[in-house]
């Protein structure tokens, strides 16, 4: 099969899934804003994990190993060079820069941690909802914030723009493509969360552009995501004990 309608069919395959996840994602999770036993919101945040691992990480796993690129996984595609080049390189400075990079995202969720503590400021965009009321409900947002952090810069930052650079030759229209829908993604947070989720994978991209390396776009997210799913709670005493069983 030639290259172009692999990666036509794969890239449909991909808008479908993402189609699919956020069909259901509004709704259900207005249906979750309302839920008050900790059983209920623990089952819902099974369902997203399963949910979150069938939209974007089997179809970049699957689709890359039918084209024959996983390495991408590990190296930047080569349909990503010419939009690389137009950004300085993180990691001119070899393991140093990379020790400095990795040590800076440590501290940014230090940092993030003591500011939720002192000013108690309530999250970005309608999230509420999904912050942990208890003890039992905190190893679900731990991994959901991992889940999100590594499938979702996987899907976003890598592999729908590689599908559309194959077929396009312009590495920008996949980036932008997949910025969009990054954003979209995320509507159930609101018109606020949206902002703010856009500006993140807009960050993203730059910081894989620049660095080459999509673990380390991985390792941003999900420190994010703990921090405001985990480390915020917990630093402003929110969670409940757990009740006797």
């Amino acid at each position: 099969m030639p290259t172009s309608v692999a990666a036509t069919l794969l890239l449909l395959a991909a808008l479908a899934g993402v189609w699919w996840f956020e069909k259901g994602d509004l709704g259900e999770y207005r249906r979750f804003k309302s839920l008050n036993d900790s059983h209920s919101r623990r089952m819902r945040f099974r369902l997203w994990l399963v949910r979150a691992a069938l939209a974007f990480l089997a179809p970049v796993l699957v689709g890359l190993a039918l084209i024959g690129r996983l390495d991408a996984l590990t190296r930047m595609p080569e349909e990503f060079a010419g939009a690389s080049a137009a950004l300085p390189s993180v990691f001119a400075g070899g393991a140093a820069m990379q020790g400095m990079l990795a040590g800076g995202a440590v501290g940014g969720l230090i940092a993030g941690a003591v500011m939720a503590r002192l000013r108690r400021r309530k999250p970005i965009g309608d999230v509420s909802a999904l912050l942990p009321r208890d003890r039992r409900e905190l190893k679900y947002t731990a991994a959901l914030s991992v889940m999100a952090g590594v499938t979702e810069e996987a899907f976003f930052r890598l592999y729908l723009p590689l599908l559309i650079a194959m077929l396009t030759g312009r590495a920008w229209i996949g980036f932008a493509a997949a910025l969009a829908l990054f954003g979209a993604l995320h509507r159930y947070q609101g018109r606020v969360g949206v902002a703010a989720t856009t500006a993140l994978g807009a960050v993203m991209t730059g910081l894989y552009l620049m660095t080459g390396a999509l673990w380390v776009v991985m390792l941003v997210h999900v420190l994010v995501d703990l921090n405001g799913l985990v480390v915020a709670p917990v630093m402003r005493g929110a969670l409940r004990k757990d009740p006797p069983l």
